[in-house]
């Protein structure tokens, strides 16, 4: 199973100490327990995706991905993948040239391609599913691993991942989960379409506190109520029930994928400890659900 952390590019403003202190909790998690790749997003300002969450911190521009990528990989020696918005190109060519020197400069040869966070605007790039395209048949950009991300709540995502995979992604990413439900039925539309793609990484996330919890609301991550309430009852508890409620959902996941029929894509996960979470906490968790899924693929 693959396993993927990922790690959050520092504020520019707050200089190499903020760099050296991503670089030591991804080193820190990478001693405990060996990821197989680091994922790093790209973050624009957005407008908040959910009337419940509240953002405390104002937007501040960070280090681009590639270079956080390309200096974890020297001084770590850990594959990366990066995020990158494509809408924001102002052509197709803009995209290919900067995938390439991405390839050539920073050697990342795995990219999760993002579309633009407002329906309302008009954009200048391409979209994801056309940036699929482009950069499978680029010339300069051999062999490299495309994936876009997948929300499995969403109306027709299935549709969507497959129209995705036709132009080329390779896996995808899902959002943040906290239950099973959506993924589950977005596995089997995929599966009675016949279009699964080769992978999908499940996105988890622990939680350290309510303003945490507040956060990912704010980025769309739906909690349902009822978890909520249990969650936040103890904030003491908090970071323990999360990581219960992950193990519960990612066998869950796992029970539901073995009833499929296939095809059926290969399942990782995506550990985004966003906030305080101590590196020993997404190491244990990162070794559990790697067990589960071992154990997993024994009962077959």
């Amino acid at each position: 199973m693959k396993t993927v952390l990922e790690a959050v590019p520092p504020e520019r403003h707050r200089g190499q100490a903020a760099l050296e202190k991503v670089l030591k909790k991804v080193a820190a998690v990478q001693a405990d327990t060996p990821v197989d790749l680091v994922n790093i997003p790209e973050i624009h300002e957005e407008p908040a995706r959910s009337d419940k969450g509240e953002r405390r911190q104002p937007f501040a521009p960070r280090m681009a991905p590639r270079d956080l990528a390309q200096i974890i990989r020297e001084r770590l020696g850990i594959e990366c993948m990066i995020n990158h918005v494509v809408v924001h190109h102002h052509s197709e060519q803009a995209l290919v040239d900067w995938a390439r020197e991405t390839w050539e400069r920073c050697g990342v040869r795995q990219m999760v391609l993002v579309g633009g966070g407002r329906r309302s605007v008009r954009y200048p790039g391409p979209g994801v599913a056309r940036a699929n395209a482009l950069l499978r048949d680029a010339d300069g950009v051999p062999g490299l691993r495309i994936g876009n991300i997948c929300i499995p709540s969403r109306r027709d995502e299935a549709a969507r991942m497959a129209e995705k995979v036709g132009a080329g992604a390779d896996f995808f990413t899902t959002q943040i989960l906290y239950e099973s439900d959506g993924f589950s039925q977005m596995l089997a539309a995929l599966s009675a379409a016949g279009q699964a793609p080769a992978e999908v990484l499940v996105a988890f996330c622990p939680i350290r506190s309510v303003r945490n919890l507040r956060f990912l609301q704010w980025l769309g991550v739906g909690v349902p109520e009822d978890l909520e309430a249990w969650l936040v009852a103890d904030e003491t508890k908090i970071t323990g029930r999360s990581v219960e409620q992950i193990h519960r959902t990612w066998q869950a996941i796992l029970d539901e994928a073995r009833t499929i029929a296939p095809p059926v894509p290969r399942l990782g996960v995506n550990l985004a400890p966003i906030g305080p979470i101590p590196p020993a906490v997404t190491a244990g968790l990162a070794r559990d659900l790697a067990a589960a899924h071992t154990d997993g693929v024994a009962a077959l």
